[in-house]
């Protein structure tokens, strides 16, 4: 599975599990931006594991 955060149109972070590769540049963590790509992707993380929780009220 790939994750990309884009920012303006373009890429600005990726990992990808399956072939185990990513996109990072050293120079937001100095700008803040990496802390801006962390809590994206918690709130991600967070919005996916309410829908899972929604799927166990389904019968």
């Amino acid at each position: 599975m790939k994750v990309e955060i884009s920012e303006g149109g373009s890429v600005i972070w990726m990992r990808d599990s399956v072939n185990a590769e990513g996109i990072l540049s050293t120079g937001h963590v100095k700008d803040g931006t990496q802390q801006k790509i962390i809590a994206a992707l918690e709130e991600a993380l967070f919005q996916a594991k309410g829908q899972l929780a929604l799927t166990n009220d389904v019968d």
